[in-house]
């Protein structure tokens, strides 16, 4: 993000569920789209950037760092409604079955509409009344060499990250207590103060990225355990259903991966400029992860139809997904629908002249410095998610880090794999 004058922020509406179908049972109206925050009267470019492009090594006279420079986006607290694993899907809310209505998931290229940073739920799904072609129309694409991917968790994260990347920018020096909204417990990032000398040798802008990074992905897999263990934002609507799905992590670490480059590499000194630069970058991403058609998605889809999920199974049955993906890295590698065949082939989707799986990664450390040294994310398990089995690495507390989450997901895998049957935790048995 752009170093330069201060930005105005205006309010937004209040935050709204993650679940597609509420906007249909409980009427919800739509949020507007209006600017997060501004870019400044007089842009100015980074002087590294026209060193470079300069050629120019001479460092030049050095300036005060000066914080209000930053700009403040707002939390991103709106959950991305989308998007169960699977395609069709009829739905039951409270007991009673809704007829009429169909979840559709499945998307082309062609489909994805334009980013918003913190959208609400209308703007998010998709629409043929006017305007529809506007919002970003969210769904599960599938690409030849990452698998599935579902644009709300890719979208969410990207977002965060950008958050975060401010605030950790903003006060590095100085430290701080980042108070984050509640989701399945009350969080917050304790920032340590990082050393000025530090700061002038790694760069601030590449090490608040960074760190937002490695922040954004702990949160992630924070999200997926609240909701194994109940958390829901709406009522009568477990997310457990969804929770560790085969794409659910990978999408995540997609968006944070992308979100950090555009920080680093675009001016985004406004909503605008990043919204613009997440729009490219998305339709750059999934052309090199070799995304498929629409049809061929959808055939995708069906192709892993009783092995990863039960298309018989009503919306929000706990019992919908057949296989769950608890890898949480710091490396992932995708689940592709060949691996559902192994050791056979299985059928092609359009595939046969894929390239390599790509694998990513969320990185621990900076150069050389592990960022558990400079931040912690706190949370405060809150009682509906500790009455449902949570399994607390200390007795004598409720409050974890993110250093408990690996065995956290590790208990939640034998659990799981317990209850449900060996092969449940794998792509293939």
């Amino acid at each position: 993000m752009q170093r330069s004058a201060a930005r105005r922020v205006r309010r937004r509406h209040a935050p709204l569920p993650r679940v597609l179908l509420v906007s249909a049972l409980l009427g919800c109206a739509g949020s507007s789209t209006i600017p997060l925050w501004r870019a400044p009267v007089e842009v100015r470019a980074p002087g590294d950037d026209v060193a470079a492009a300069l050629g120019d090594s001479y460092g030049g006279p050095t300036h005060g760092f000066d914080p209000a420079a930053i700009p403040e986006p707002p939390e991103p607290t709106n959950m991305r409604p989308c998007c169960v694993f699977g395609d069709d899907f009829k739905i039951v809310y409270a007991g009673v079955p809704i007829p009429g209505y169909v979840l559709h998931n499945m998307r082309g290229p062609e489909e994805i509409g334009p980013h918003k940073y913190n959208v609400g739920l209308l703007e998010s799904i998709s629409s043929e009344e006017p305007g529809g072609l506007t919002r970003e129309n969210n769904g599960l694409v599938y690409t030849c060499r990452s698998g599935f991917i579902d644009l709300a968790h890719l979208r969410d994260y990207a977002d965060v990250t950008v958050y975060l990347a401010a605030k950790i920018e903003r006060q590095m020096g100085t430290g701080a207590v980042i108070e984050l909204a509640d989701q399945g417990g009350k969080r917050r990032i304790l920032l340590q103060p990082i050393d000025a000398e530090r700061i002038a040798d790694v760069g601030r802008h590449p090490l608040a990225v960074a760190l937002a990074q490695w922040l954004a992905f702990q949160i992630s897999t924070w999200h997926e355990i609240a909701s194994w263990y109940g958390y829901s934002p709406v009522p009568y609507w477990p997310e457990k259903m969804s929770a560790f799905s085969p794409e659910d992590l990978y999408s995540s670490l997609l968006g944070i991966k992308l979100a950090g480059g555009i920080i680093l590499f675009h001016d985004t000194s406004d909503d605008v400029e990043y919204e613009g630069a997440m729009n490219a970058w998305i339709e750059m991403a999934l052309n090199r992860m070799q995304t498929t058609t629409k049809e061929s998605a959808t055939a995708a889809i069906y192709a892993v139809d009783g092995r990863w999920w039960d298309s018989s199974k009503r919306l929000p049955d706990g019992q919908l997904l057949l296989r769950r993906n608890f890898d949480a890295g710091p490396s992932l590698e995708p689940w592709l629908v060949s691996m559902a065949f192994a050791p056979e082939p299985g059928p092609s989707i359009g595939c046969d002249d894929a390239g390599p799986p790509l694998r990513l990664r969320s990185p621990s450390s900076f150069e050389g410095v592990r960022f558990e040294h400079d931040a912690t994310l706190e949370i405060d398990v809150e009682d509906r998610v500790a009455a449902n089995g949570f399994p607390f690495p200390r007795r004598s507390t409720r409050r974890i880090t993110q250093a408990d989450l690996p065995s956290i997901v590790e208990q939640t895998r034998r659990e799981a794999v317990a209850a449900f049957g060996r092969g449940y935790d794998q792509p293939s048995k």
